[in-house]
């Protein structure tokens, strides 16, 4: 009889132990799911972090560009500017805030990136700049953009301006002006057009059309063989030779 006891008691005390292991084995498994899973979300939210990173800085440089090219004017000085990138990234948006330097006619530019997941499609004006999170901030120094006189900045003798005006007004493309040239108009021309009109500008630089086309990519120097612009342009040249040197020739 007290065998049977002590059999009793030694096998309550076995699965005792069995519980107690299976117990802490199971709280170990509990605890180490729940760091693995604190840390891939972790992974999850650097890495979400970093793509939002990455699209604002790319986003912040396309920007300046655009500035920089004429394609994005401000209304003011010194005054908040506010807008978004468009349908391809509707859920980011700009904030440009434009201050006065000591120097004059030097501004500093803080340019700051927002997201904001939006709800439905998008549409214009319906950014909420104040909900938004800052993304990345950007300062740039930019002059205040002037039209450039090619008679006082460049130093070019009354008939050669006039010359460069008169082909210049033969393009019959608004804003092209000599004596005002707004060099972020050039951003702004169709392609026909700006092939027409930088052999023109340039030659009041003094660079030839030769040394363009050894300038221009493989793909855009085709596209200027096949429409055939490039070589009127030529042709003009050739018929020149022995001519009058033209503006900027060095006269």
């Amino acid at each position: 009889m007290k065998r049977n006891c002590r059999h009793v008691r030694r096998a309550q005390r076995r699965l005792s132990y069995v519980l107690l292991e299976t117990v802490i084995a199971t709280g170990l498994l509990i605890v180490g799911l729940a760091v693995i899973g604190a840390q891939v979300q972790d992974s999850v939210t650097t890495i979400r972090k970093m793509e939002l990173r990455t699209r604002a800085l790319m986003l912040t440089q396309q920007h300046l560009a655009e500035l920089d090219l004429g394609l994005i004017e401000l209304d003011s000085v010194d005054e908040m500017e506010e807008g978004d990138f468009g349908p391809r990234y509707p859920d980011w948006g700009w904030r440009i805030i434009t201050e006065e330097t000591a120097i004059d006619g030097m501004y500093l530019l803080q340019l700051e990136v927002l997201h904001d997941r939006r709800e439905g499609d998008y549409r214009e004006d319906d950014f909420e700049y104040d909900d938004a999170d800052i993304i990345h901030t950007a300062y740039a120094y930019r002059a205040a953009p002037q039209a450039i006189d090619f008679a006082a900045d460049f130093g070019l003798q009354e008939d050669e301006v006039a010359e460069l005006s008169e082909k210049l007004a033969s393009l019959s493309i608004p804003g092209l002006d000599a004596f005002a040239f707004d060099p972020a108009l050039l951003a702004k021309l169709d392609f026909e057009e700006l092939l027409e009109t930088l052999p023109l500008v340039l030659s009041a630089f003094g660079i030839s059309l030769d040394q363009l086309t050894a300038a221009l990519p493989p793909g855009v120097l085709d596209q200027i063989m096949e429409s055939g612009l490039l070589g009127e342009q030529e042709g003009e040249g050739e018929e020149g030779q022995g001519q009058e040197p033209g503006p900027g020739d060095g006269g």
